[in-house]
């Protein structure tokens, strides 16, 4: 295997082959005790994986223009931002955005890229935000959504410029059905079901559960 996927949650990681396919899961207060067999007895042979593609949804993100953005300054930006102790135990990773013009600064823990050093001590590790993927994919006018664990990534154009963009952790449909609505109306977004661009899968459970409250997925229409 060339290449790896692996997923950065609150509870843990998941881990895909190089097709997408689902290969399982680690608990992170099983991690530390997991062995480098542990990949063995799962076909997977870390002296193998050549490039180890690291993908993290977290709310602690900047999104900053690239013309203010420099190393010198960038703590101090992530501080005022986030809070004093958010770094606490982290490391800054920077996505280009040349697009935007922009910087996309997200935490990874440091344990997390110990363990993966760890396990695979000959791969190329690169860590991406599901973020940057969306600000690209984005459509040009209304919101584009993403979902991972229960995590909502969110972009909104009007007329091509980014409005605004977001992580809104939630637990249930109607918390983001709410958080969705809110961004309607302080926005003044015309609904109609090109109001919402879904990017990558949504659970069924969702689809149903976000319909039901006038939210347009891929599969329900519903007048607002």
């Amino acid at each position: 295997m060339k290449t790896l996927q692996v997923y950065f949650h609150e509870d843990g990681l998941e881990f895909n082959d190089a097709l997408g396919v689902h290969q399982g899961h680690i608990d992170w207060n099983k991690a530390s005790k997991i062995q480098k067999d542990f990949w063995e007895k799962k076909g997977i042979s870390p002296t193998q994986v050549a490039y180890l593609q690291v993908h993290i949804c977290h709310p602690h993100f900047l999104l900053i223009p690239q013309k203010y953005d420099s190393p010198i300054y960038r703590i101090g930006f992530l501080e005022k931002a986030l809070g004093e102790e958010a770094l606490v135990g982290r490391e800054i990773q920077v996505q280009k955005i040349p697009s935007e013009a922009a910087n996309l600064l997200f935490l990874v823990l440091s344990e997390w890229k110990d363990l993966l050093s760890y396990w695979f001590p000959f791969s190329q590790i690169s860590y991406q935000h599901p973020l940057e993927t969306l600000i690209i994919q984005s459509q040009e006018n209304g919101l584009s959504i993403s979902i991972h664990h229960q995590q909502a990534c969110m972009v909104l154009r009007k007329s091509g410029i980014l409005t605004l963009a977001n992580i809104f952790p939630f637990a249930k449909a109607t918390e983001l059905a709410f958080y969705i609505h809110s961004i309607r109306d302080s926005y003044f977004i015309k609904w109609n079901p090109s109001s919402i661009y879904w990017v990558g899968e949504i659970d069924a459970k969702w689809v149903e559960e976000l319909s039901s409250l006038k939210i347009y997925t891929p599969t329900f229409s519903h007048e607002a």
